[in-house]
């Protein structure tokens, strides 16, 4: 016999079959009876846990960003200064790109939808988290004397977030090809730049 799921587990089964249905299709083509086939329970279990398709939509695009903060910061955490730390953002990022297509097909899709506040306060709320993590770490790399001191590190951050923005297409649309070599050129190119210090050491 199957065993028994507690909330927990089913609320995350339903999410991960919701998942790769919006993803193969759209927010908008979805059904809810479609997703309840693919998590393999009944429309009532999943309104059970769920109130329907858009509740479904907007904890996905919240646990997508979650999940990203987490990751950064867990990869982080015990990086030797603020540029090696971004460094291991990007390749992280990258290559979570790679294990979670579709929730990054998703992130694309809610934009099509940001026109609903909902989603479009989801969103903000994923952004303005993503950039609060790249300011405090450029910050950081001016006091350390490794991110050059003459850019704005909020603006910067932005940048940084644009960036990460760019690879997601690139990855979503196959720009790249398997080897990654164009992305990671240009993920590369942009800390080359940052870390252009300019100081009295003369440091590189």
């Amino acid at each position: 016999m199957t065993p028994r799921l507690s909330a927990a587990e089913r609320q995350d089964q339903i999410l991960r079959a919701a998942t790769r249905v919006f993803a193969r299709s759209n927010y908008r083509a979805a059904g809810v009876a479609e997703i309840a086939r693919e998590a393999g329970v009944s429309e009532p279990l999943l309104y059970k846990h769920f109130p329907g398709k858009k509740a479904l939509f907007l904890r996905i695009l919240e646990r997508v960003g979650r999940r990203i903060l987490e990751v950064w910061e867990a990869t982080v955490a015990d990086a030797p200064d603020a540029l090696a730390a971004l460094r291991r953002a990007g390749e992280v990022y990258v290559e979570n790109l790679r294990r979670h297509a579709d929730e990054a097909r998703l992130q694309f899709q809610a934009l099509a939808e940001a026109g609903d506040p909902e989603v479009a306060e989801v969103l903000r709320a994923n952004h303005a988290a993503y950039v609060g993590f790249f300011e405090a770490l450029l910050a950081r790399g001016q006091r350390e004397g490794v991110i050059r001191s003459d850019v704005d590190a909020h603006a910067t951050a932005w940048l940084l977030d644009g960036t990460g923005f760019t690879l997601t297409l690139t990855r979503v649309l196959d720009l790249d090809g398997d080897d990654g070599a164009r992305t990671d050129q240009m993920f590369r190119g942009l800390l080359d730049w940052l870390a252009d210090v300019d100081d009295e050491k003369g440091t590189p």
